[in-house]
């Protein structure tokens, strides 16, 4: 992780967000903002009070547009012309937080996911 100057003892990727050793080793790193992605489980209510400014998830689509698992594959299979990544807050629903900001990709119909994760 080296390229972003983030050091690899602050990037954590826990089984599950519940779990209490987790919580407390973040817990300790007393964050401001914290960032999620990719993570695929429900992050439970004492994760997301911890830090100050709320936490962000990096999506890969174009919410409120394919939430929930396999976004872009279910955005190839819609057939869509566009799709793109969004950062939203993080909530307790699915992928429901307020939008940030979204980036918008045009399709040229031929992509296959792994092209666009």
């Amino acid at each position: 992780l080296a390229f972003v100057d983030v050091p690899e003892e602050r990037v954590l990727c826990p089984v599950k967000a519940n779990e209490a050793e987790f919580l407390a080793a973040l817990a300790a790193m007393e964050p401001d903002l914290m960032v999620t992605a990719a993570y695929g489980n429900f992050l439970p209510q004492k994760f997301l009070d911890l830090p100050r400014l709320g936490t962000l998830n990096i999506h890969p689509s174009l919410l409120p547009q394919f939430r929930g698992a396999a976004p872009v594959q279910r955005a190839l299979e819609a057939g869509v012309a566009v799709t793109g990544v969004s950062v939203a807050y993080t909530v307790l629903a699915m992928d429901a937080g307020p939008v940030l900001r979204r980036v918008e990709r045009r399709l040229a119909g031929d992509e296959q996911h792994p092209q666009l994760l």
